[in-house]
C-alpha cells in the first residue's frame, strides 16, 4: 500500500483523531490550569507579602508597647510618690492645725510656720513642694524669683498655662498635671508630673512635682535600642526574592532600612522624590490598615516595576513601607506553571502513545476483515487470517467471526459452482462429439466406406 493510500486508512484517520481530540483537551486545560495557577499564586504572594508587612507593623507595636508599658509603670511609681508626700504635707499641717486648735499657738502663728517650713522640704532627687492662695499667688515657694508673685499667667517653655491648670485641677478634687519646667540651679527645662490639691481649712494650694527627664530618658534609650534591634530585623524580612522592609517619618525620610541596602535615590533623585511623595500620599490615615500600588522605579539599584505596601504606626509618626520586585510575585507563578506545562506534556505524549497502541488495538481487527474482504473478492480468501481478530469478545470480534464463516460459505459455494460447471462442460462436450459423429456416419462417403469394410470381412471382392 502507497504512503499516500496509508493516510487515509482507518488506523490513521482514528489515530490522528484521538491525537487531535487530546491535544485540545491539552491545550484547552493546560491553558485554563496556567491561567488560574497563575492568577492564584501570584494572589497568594501578595497575600504573603501583606502578611509579612502586618507582622513587622505588629512587632514595631509590640515593642513600642513595652516601653509605653514601662515609662507608664513608671509615672505611676512616681505618681504614687507624689501622693505619698502630699499626704505628709497635709498631715504636718493638721499637726500644726491641730495645735492650734489646742490653744498652743494662734492660727496665725500656725500658718506662718506652715509658710515657713514648707519651702524647706525637700525629699528625693532635692525635689520640693510649693503653695499658692486661690488667686495662684506663691505664697510658699523655695524660688525666692517666685515667692509671692501672682503667677496665673506663667507659661512653660511650649506656652502651656500651668499654673492655670494646676488651680482648675486642685479646685476639682485634686489631681495630676504635666509641664516642662526648671530644676533649681539649672538653666534648661525638664519635663515634669505634679499633683495638687486644695487644702480646704486655711484655701491654699498645695503642690508638688517629679521630674521625670530620666524615665523620658530611659524610654527613649529602650526605643534606640529597639530601633537598632528592628533595623537587623528588617535585614532578615524575607519579601519575595529581593524584596525589601523600610520605615520613613511623615516627611519622607528614611528612619529605618535593612542594612546593606541602598536607598540614597529617594531623597536624591527626582524619580526618588516622587516615589516617597506617592508613598506618603498612599499611607492609610489609621494604623492598621495596609494600601497598595505598583509602579516603576529605581530602589535598591534596580529599574523595574514594584510592588509597594505602606501602613502608618501613629505613636512614632511612622510609615511603613515594603516594596518587592512584581517579577519576584509572579515568579513563582510562572514556575509553578512551566513545571504545569512540562506535566501536561508529558501527560500528553503518553496519552498520544496510549491513544494509537489503543486505537491501532482496535482498528488492526478491523483492517483483518479488510484484507479478507479484499482476498474473498480476488478468491484468495484464507478463514485462518481472521483468527485473531475473532477471538476478541466485542463488536469487531463478532463481525470478523460473523466474516469468518460468510467468507468460509462463500469459498465453498464458488468451489461447488465450479465443480457443477466442470461437470456441465464436460456432459456438453460429449453431447457435441456424439453429434459430430453422427453427422459424420450418416453421410453416403461413410455409408460406402462401411460397405466396402463389410465386404472385406466377407472376403468380397472389392
Amino acid at each position: 500500500m502507497s504512503p499516500a493510500r496509508r493516510r487515509f486508512t482507518l488506523t490513521y484517520r482514528v489515530a490522528l483523531l484521538v491525537a487531535l481530540l487530546l491535544v485540545a483537551s491539552a491545550l484547552v486545560t493546560t491553558l485554563f490550569t496556567l491561567r488560574s495557577v497563575e492568577t492564584t499564586v501570584e494572589a497568594q504572594s501578595e497575600s504573603s507579602v501583606e502578611n509579612v508587612h502586618s507582622t513587622v507593623g505588629t512587632l514595631i507595636a509590640v515593642e513600642y508597647s513595652g516601653i509605653q508599658t514601662y515609662r507608664d509603670a513608671a509615672l505611676q511609681r512616681r505618681k504614687d510618690g507624689l501622693v505619698d508626700v502630699m499626704d505628709t504635707l497635709v498631715a504636718m499641717l493638721e499637726g500644726i492645725r491641730a495645735d492650734a486648735a489646742k490653744g498652743v499657738i494662734t492660727e496665725e502663728q500656725a500658718k506662718d510656720l506652715a509658710l515657713r517650713t514648707i519651702p524647706t522640704i525637700r525629699y528625693g532627687n532635692n525635689d520640693y513642694v510649693f503653695t499658692f492662695d486661690t488667686a495662684m499667688t506663691a505664697i510658699a515657694h523655695p524660688d525666692a524669683k517666685l515667692q509671692g508673685r501672682n503667677l496665673i499667667d506663667l507659661q512653660d517653655t511650649d506656652g502651656k498655662f500651668f499654673i492655670q491648670e494646676m488651680r482648675d485641677v486642685a479646685l476639682n478634687g485634686g489631681g495630676y498635671l504635666d509641664y516642662k519646667w526648671i530644676r533649681l540651679g539649672e538653666e534648661i527645662p525638664s519635663p515634669k508630673i505634679a499633683r495638687a490639691i486644695l487644702y480646704e481649712p486655711w484655701e491654699w494650694i498645695l503642690g508638688t512635682g517629679l521630674y521625670v527627664d530620666d524615665i523620658d530618658a530611659e524610654a527613649a534609650a529602650r526605643l534606640d535600642s529597639a530601633k537598632a534591634q528592628l533595623g537587623q530585623t528588617l535585614g532578615d524580612v524575607t519579601l519575595g526574592d529581593s524584596g525589601f522592609f523600610m520605615i520613613l517619618d511623615e516627611s519622607g525620610n528614611v528612619v529605618l532600612g535593612p542594612p546593606g541596602t541602598d536607598l540614597g535615590s529617594l531623597s536624591t533623585t527626582p524619580e526618588g522624590r516622587a516615589y516617597v511623595d506617592q508613598v506618603l500620599r498612599a499611607a492609610p490615615a489609621t494604623d492598621g490598615q495596609i494600601s497598595n500600588f505598583t509602579e516603576t522605579t529605581t530602589l535598591d539599584g534596580r529599574t523595574e516595576s514594584w510592588v509597594t505596601n505602606v501602613s502608618r504606626f501613629e505613636p512614632l509618626g511612622w510609615v511603613l513601607v515594603s516594596a518587592v520586585p512584581q517579577a519576584d510575585l509572579v515568579g513563582p507563578a510562572r514556575s509553578l506553571a512551566f513545571q504545569l506545562l512540562s506535566l501536561s506534556l508529558v501527560v500528553l505524549l503518553i496519552g498520544l502513545v496510549a491513544g494509537l497502541l489503543l486505537s491501532r488495538r482496535i482498528v488492526r481487527p478491523v483492517e483483518d476483515v479488510t484484507k479478507a474482504a479484499r482476498a474473498l473478492a480476488e478468491d484468495r480468501f484464507d478463514p485462518a487470517a481472521l483468527d485473531r481478530a475473532a477471538t476478541r469478545q466485542d463488536e469487531v470480534g463478532e463481525l470478523a467471526r460473523t466474516f469468518q464463516r460468510m467468507g468460509t460459505e462463500v469459498v465453498e459455494r464458488e468451489r461447488a459452482l465450479r465443480d457443477q460447471v466442470a461437470r456441465l462442460r464436460v456432459e456438453i462436450d460429449r453431447t457435441r462429439v456424439d453429434e459430430a459423429v453422427s453427422e459424420i456416419t450418416e453421410t453416403e462417403y461413410f455409408q460406402q466406406l462401411r460397405e466396402r469394410a463389410e465386404s472385406l470381412r466377407r472376403g468380397e471382392p472389392i
